[in-house]
């Protein structure tokens, strides 16, 4: 019997909600049935699976409430991040302003000390070759420049222009051995020329071993040359070593004007054309 029942268990538990159905729709057919004995007992069983479901739904929505939050928050950060750019991209545009209208500003104050047919020129390229060493400048003889114009910052010489087109120039610089400024010694007034050199970097030549040079002395252009007016700084002097032979000590000099970092200068006229043009026919 017991074997039976486990065996077919299914099927009588199927015939009893079946019979158990069927029971009570004929006693409530009848209106012998005044309360329901089931419906208590669904509502009881079915209460802990409705809160389930209630709480499922909510933890649904939730994260979706959630998911939706979080791609706002992406969104904005994205747009924050991309104007933060913008902000840091105009920031760098000002700076640079900035340090261009504080250089034009020097360059023009400097300006006010030079022959009033100086003009300002903007340095778009350089070449720094072993064997030349030059700028090129976006002013030519489209705008007054000629050849040996002295080439000049507010912090001092850079070098003079040696090839001229229409709309540029070449300028040498005082590093490039070919080079050669006429100088004096500010303190002293011991005078040599001072100019590129293949092996020791700038140096101040012709120097005699009985003139007075010590490291620091500044260099003044001395004016003589007919291209650098007077009294404009070319350099310290950084080293100086007498040999023990030959007329002439060794001076090494740290320049004034770093080429490499200049992007401004101004041209100067030569100082001997006045007096080449007076003596035209």
């Amino acid at each position: 019997m017991f074997a039976f029942a486990r065996r077919n268990q299914v099927l009588l538990s199927s015939c009893l909600c079946v019979f158990l159905s069927l029971s009570i729709l004929a006693a409530a057919a009848n209106g012998r049935l005044r309360a329901d004995p089931v419906g208590p007992l669904l509502l009881a069983l079915m209460r802990p699976l409705q809160i389930g479901a209630h709480a499922v739904v909510l933890w649904v929505r939730d994260i979706a409430d959630l998911s939706a939050r979080l791609g706002g928050l992406a969104s904005e950060n994205r747009q924050l991040r991309e104007r933060i750019q913008d902000l840091e991209a105009e920031r760098n545009r000002l700076l640079e302003v900035e340090a261009t209208n504080r250089r034009l500003a020097e360059l023009l104050a400097f300006r006010s000390q030079l022959p009033s047919a100086s003009l300002t020129a903007s340095v778009i390229g350089s070449s720094a070759s072993t064997w030349f060493r030059s700028l090129t400048l976006d002013k030519g003889s489209a705008h007054g420049v000629v050849r040996r114009m002295a080439v000049v910052s507010p912090a001092g010489v850079v070098g003079h222009v040696v090839a001229v087109t229409s709309r540029s120039a070449k300028v040498l610089l005082l590093t490039d051995p070919h080079s050669g400024v006429d100088v004096i010694v500010q303190r002293s007034r011991a005078r040599g020329i001072v100019g590129g050199s293949l092996d020791n970097g700038p140096v101040m030549k012709y120097v005699k071993r009985s003139e007075d040079v010590e490291a620091g002395d500044r260099l003044i252009t001395s004016g003589v040359d007919g291209i650098f007016p007077k009294g404009l700084l070319v350099g310290t002097v950084a080293k100086v070593r007498k040999k023990s032979f030959g007329l002439f000590q060794f001076v090494a000099v740290d320049l004034a004007v770093d080429p490499s970092n200049i992007e401004e200068v101004l041209l100067v006229p030569p100082q001997d054309a006045p007096h080449k043009e007076e003596n035209q026919p």
